[in-house]
């Protein structure tokens, strides 16, 4: 074949590394996978607490969560504002002032950030057969570990476990499902519509259990109560990919670009390389400068993500630093006299350095292609709370879309009203005291 068309074979197989790279991004940024382990309605809630705790004595405390705003603080902690509220029998805190009343909860995972408010009482309101309804307002920060491989591909299930603060386990949360307009596997409830999250969307919410057998009682706790439900409520997010494109893997596009390009001036035609100027050492230059534009660009990435695995982008980099070493020693052989006959000069030197140019775009596009296919396309796992002695969650059975809609759900158009007003929203009997 003459030399246009080893350009047209080198392009063809370029473009479809790039095709099954866009292939494989699309996927990553649609797919997401079912969370099979969700509270829908009531049903679903007796049906866990009847088949895992048959026996169960304590008290149920019906309890719901609205959020107001989520920020991630780092890579690892996620601060939270929002209200909380619970079901109560009147007769509880009746002669209690609303601003006396014992907060009802506690976030185990909340870490002191030093700028958090302090969880404030909100209102408090009687309901239907003698029950009552304490809703507090919370800002809290979360220690969580998140896994970042799939970097910018990647989701999050950012999960707000719920205790009593009865630290006996004289009561067990229960999710207050009726608060929410619908609450089934394809709803997202229980979060500001207009709440500002950044680079994330949310795509799902819901509330689960988990088990958890600690190996101490604590001093108090008896055998009955060592092994209990623990609520949870979830917020599956979705990582903005323009963002990271933009700041990330664009900037190493343009410097594979500038590259080849370099690449392409590596000449022994005495007319081209009078135009151009470059010999080995104008290479090793433009090599370098673009080297350590590639290295602020990876220690960005690993301070960003300290403490984490390597993440899927960061793999370009090792790829960019292997290209950019190519060809500074391509410069260097090709301009190397080559008075003995060596047959990698004598390859090298052939057409004018044509088959490290043709090579230039397939090897780097299929190594990236192959990187891709290894992180991205194996399922990831979204994983809530993961002790080593964690047990399995709902019984396998199928559930049907199921509603729990009472006349007083949650409206959450009504967070425009007056306080008294956006409070009262939050006053559905309970189906559990």
């Amino acid at each position: 074949m003459n030399k246009g068309n080893w350009w047209i074979l080198s392009n063809s197989i370029s473009l479809l590394f790039v095709v099954l790279i866009g292939l494989m991004w699309r996927f990553s940024i649609n797919r997401q996978e079912p969370q099979v382990d969700q509270l829908t309605n009531q049903s679903d809630v007796e049906q866990y607490l009847t088949n895992k705790f048959p026996h169960l004595t304590q008290e149920l405390t019906p309890t719901g969560l609205y959020i107001q705003s989520l920020k991630f603080n780092s890579s690892s902690e996620v601060n939270v504002t929002g209200y909380l509220w619970q079901l109560y029998e009147q007769e509880k805190y009746l002669d209690i002032p609303g601003d006396e009343i014992p907060v009802g909860f506690i976030f185990p995972e909340a870490i002191d950030s030093g700028n958090n408010l302090e969880t404030t009482f909100a209102y408090r309101d009687p309901v239907d057969d003698g029950n009552e309804v304490i809703v507090w307002y919370f800002e809290t920060t979360l220690k969580q570990s998140f896994d970042y491989t799939k970097y910018p591909f990647d989701y999050k299930t950012v999960w707000i476990r719920i205790w009593s603060q009865d630290f006996q386990r004289k009561s067990i949360l229960v999710p207050m499902l009726e608060s929410y307009k619908s609450t089934t596997k394809k709803d997202s409830f229980g979060f500001e519509p207009s709440i500002v999250l950044d680079n994330w969307t949310i795509t799902n919410t819901f509330f689960n259990y988990r088990t958890f057998n600690y190996n101490t009682q604590f001093g108090i706790w008896d055998d009955d109560k060592k092994n209990t439900p623990e609520l949870y409520f979830n917020l599956v997010i979705k990582r903005s990919f323009i963002n990271s494109f933009i700041v990330f893997i664009l900037p190493l596009i343009i410097i594979a670009c500038l590259n080849f390009a370099t690449l392409l001036m590596i000449t022994k035609d005495e007319e081209q390389a009078s135009k151009y100027g470059m010999n080995t050492s104008g290479v090793i230059g433009v090599c370098s400068g673009l080297f350590f534009v590639v290295l602020l660009s990876q220690v960005q990435i690993r301070e960003q993500f300290a403490g984490s695995p390597v993440v899927y982008v960061e793999f370009f980099y090792p790829l960019m630093y292997i290209t950019l070493l190519g060809v500074s020693v391509n410069s260097f052989l090709f301009f190397h006299s080559n008075k003995e006959n060596n047959l990698v000069l004598q390859w090298i030197n052939y057409e004018d350095n044509l088959i490290p140019k043709l090579l230039y775009w397939p090897l780097l596009l299929g190594s990236a292609t192959i990187v891709t296919a290894l992180v991205l396309l194996p399922e990831q796992k979204i994983n809530i709370f993961k002790p080593s002695q964690e047990q399995s969650f709902l019984p396998d059975q199928e559930h049907t879309d199921e509603t729990s809609l009472l006349p007083d759900y949650f409206d959450l158009e009504s967070l425009n009203q007056p306080p008294k007003q956006v409070y009262q929203t939050l006053l559905p009997v309970s189906l559990f005291i």
